[in-house]
């Protein structure tokens, strides 16, 4: 008889564990779901910030680019204006070397 009970007792804990188990598994199977569909939203979010930036890093060399080449013309201008300001009289001297009075 006490075998019996204890035989019962342990069918009835076994019943109850496999209950719980199932439970669990549901749960992390709806927890699984969950986390794969938040990952598939940040992957769709991610891939739109990826692509603003690769769109920002083309513009951006695009107008590093147009600058460099700005600044390679205003470097030459400068130097061209450097060059005729050389070649201008000096104003304050006469044709024949001496200053006017």
């Amino acid at each position: 008889m006490a075998d019996e009970n204890e035989l019962e007792r342990r069918v009835r804990q076994l019943e109850h564990d496999h209950r719980l188990t199932r439970w669990y598994t549901g749960r992390v199977d709806r927890d699984l779901a969950e986390i794969a569909a938040t990952q598939a939203e940040h992957t769709e979010l991610l891939t739109g910030v990826v692509n603003v930036v690769d769109s920002i890093s083309a513009t951006q060399q695009e107008h590093t680019g147009k600058f460099d080449a700005l600044e390679a013309q205003m470097r030459s201008l400068t130097q061209m204006v450097g060059e005729v300001l050389r070649r201008l009289p000096d104003p304050d001297v006469d044709s024949d070397g001496r200053r006017p009075e």
